[in-house]
């Protein structure tokens, strides 16, 4: 292949890929889960996860070369925020896993806010910062 041919071809694809979505952090986490998939049906030899590997690579070719950039957008921000959710559940949980020595982490039963209530106080009247109702636990 000539130089000017392969420059050529580059501009095809660049032409091509004009006014197309591209890929985004969706995009990416998506062919991660695709080729763990894949990999995994071909230990396993269980086809459900070959189809379903598949039908995942499928749906990210399609994200990437959309010309429906806001849906697209659209999409990687919803995934943004399931993702931060995520990262700030996982937070809260190692926060109480560390504190765990220290409090011991009640629900409300009336609104189920979550409390957090020091060790060692024997049976305690807690009170609900939320909605104010008291209850009796051993802490």
């Amino acid at each position: 292949m000539k130089v000017s041919e392969a420059i050529s071809m580059r501009e095809k694809f660049r032409r091509f890929m004009m006014g197309r979505y591209g890929t985004d952090s969706l995009n990416q986490f998506l062919s991660v889960v695709s080729l763990a998939l894949l990999v995994l049906a071909l230990f396993t030899k269980v086809p459900i996860l070959y189809w379903m590997g598949l039908a995942v690579l499928i749906w990210q070719y399609y994200r990437m070369l959309s010309r429906n950039i806001s849906a697209r957008t659209a999409e990687n921000y919803k995934f943004y925020t399931m993702k931060d959710n995520f990262s700030a559940w996982k937070r809260q949980q190692k926060a109480q896993w560390n504190n765990r020595k220290l409090y011991h982490y009640y629900r409300c039963p009336q609104c189920h806010q979550k409390l957090r209530v020091p060790r060692g106080r024997g049976r305690i009247q807690i009170s609900c910062p939320k909605c104010g109702t008291q209850f009796i636990k051993k802490s």
